[in-house]
């Protein structure tokens, strides 16, 4: 055989194999992960005590106030807290306090854990990974690693002038959601009133490329 008929037979076998690894995973996906906007879309941050943020039911709050509620892990208390700086390190899963700490959500929501910034500097998703601002998704109902391309993210202007290309990853899974959505991981408050993104996306398993839309204004968010 021609070397240039090897290479043509080459290439086809490896596309099929390409297709075989692929294909399973988009046919074993909920139907809502096929194209349509079916998918509901939310977003989540690291709330900093301190600051201003949003309740759980969108209303404007201030993260301070009497430290009446423990952050524990096990039986150790990490730190004393407001009412409403517990809500949102509960709600959102990581929390920056004003001590430095970056804690995160341990083995149940009321239990947490110090994380070491060096290793996880924007917090630690369900199965350990590091979490990444822009391409990390929360889902419930989809395997850890799982690619999928959101339309309504392809192309979209980043708050730090970043153009995001749609492809996100599942490194993440939400306590407080069901099937059907993704979460996705936008650092900080500021940027979620920014992005005004919409309920519903379209959003499809495949395989696409993961980019790094981090800046130097997302580490100077997460040190000061």
């Amino acid at each position: 055989m021609h070397s240039a008929a090897l290479v043509s037979c080459f290439l086809v076998i490896l596309a099929i194999a390409q297709l075989g690894l692929a294909g399973p995973i988009a046919r074993r996906s909920p139907s809502c992960y096929r194209g349509g906007k079916n998918v509901v879309f939310t977003q989540y941050w690291i709330p900093k005590e301190g600051q201003h943020d949003e309740d759980n039911d969108g209303n404007l709050v201030l993260l301070a106030g009497a430290a009446t509620k423990s952050l524990k892990s096990g039986n150790k208390v990490i730190e004393k807290v407001s009412s409403t700086t517990y809500s949102k390190c509960q709600m959102e899963g990581t929390c920056s306090l004003k001590d430095g700490k970056l804690v995160n959500l341990g083995s149940n929501n009321d239990d947490f854990q110090i994380l070491d910034r060096s290793v996880y500097p924007y917090g630690q998703g369900a199965w350990g990974d590091a979490l990444r601002p822009f391409t990390t998704v929360a889902a419930n109902d989809l395997p850890r690693g799982t690619t999928l391309f959101v339309k309504e993210l392809k192309d979209l202007r980043l708050p730090n002038g970043k153009i995001h290309n749609g492809c996100v990853e599942v490194i993440d899974q939400g306590w407080s959601f069901n099937g059907c959505q993704l979460d996705f991981f936008v650092l900080e408050f500021a940027y979620y009133q920014k992005l005004n993104l919409p309920e519903k996306v379209s959003a499809k398993v495949q395989k696409c490329s993961i980019q790094n839309f981090s800046t130097h204004n997302e580490q100077l968010f997460m040190e000061t």
